[in-house]
């Protein structure tokens, strides 16, 4: 069964344009099962958006570090890589740019796509497709400071490349009703790791 929403989100012809803007990228399809409560009320939310993507920002500063965000309801001391919906119609490198504005206050350019994560999540007896755009920007100053009051961000930290697989690993970890949110959540973090390391 097809979801047009979906299809705009993620198609060939748009794919193409990724490549002719950034060049070849890795793509990946994971499975999930979510019975969390986290993971689960993303997904219904990202059904009443009708909104089947977004961007994973890989955000360097001018040390190259990687900046990693929290929110208020996040279990205390975990942080993660920042993301934002792709809007019905956006482009994923549109999205992108103004994500990062919004979460960081920081202006920027992309550097590259560095891979592309698709997903058939399956819960409450239906599965929904998403895919995430994982790109990487060009060093940035200063320190982040979220334009948009909503995205409900408490604090920011820096980290070096190579602590990504530890925070992945951390996230992998998370019991509860952030299990299977944090399980999903380090795939990108694995993903942006080996395309870092790899030059």
């Amino acid at each position: 069964m097809t979801d047009p929403i979906f299809d705009r989100a993620y198609n060939p012809t748009l794919l193409e344009t990724l490549e002719e803007r950034f060049g070849s990228f890795p793509h990946q399809h994971v499975e999930l099962t979510a019975s969390t409560w986290v993971l689960t009320e993303m997904l219904d939310k990202m059904v009443r958006k009708r909104r089947r993507g977004e961007v994973v920002m890989v955000v360097p500063n001018d040390e190259g570090q990687i900046w990693l965000h929290t929110k208020s309801f996040y279990p205390e001391g975990v942080f993660r890589l920042m993301t934002g919906g792709v809007e019905a119609g956006e482009k994923p490198h549109t999205a992108m740019l103004r994500e990062v504005e919004e979460e960081t206050g920081f202006e920027t350019k992309i550097d590259r796509c560095l891979a592309v994560v698709t997903y058939d999540f399956t819960y409450n007896r239906t599965t929904l497709p998403f895919v995430s755009y994982i790109f990487l920007t060009k060093p940035v100053g200063g320190f982040p400071q979220p334009t948009d009051p909503k995205e409900k961000i408490t604090g920011f930290k820096a980290i070096p490349v190579e602590d990504l697989p530890d925070t992945a690993r951390q996230l992998r970890e998370l019991e509860d009703i952030f299990a299977d949110w944090g399980f999903f959540r380090a795939i990108a973090h694995d993903l942006a790791w080996q395309r870092l390391q790899a030059g």
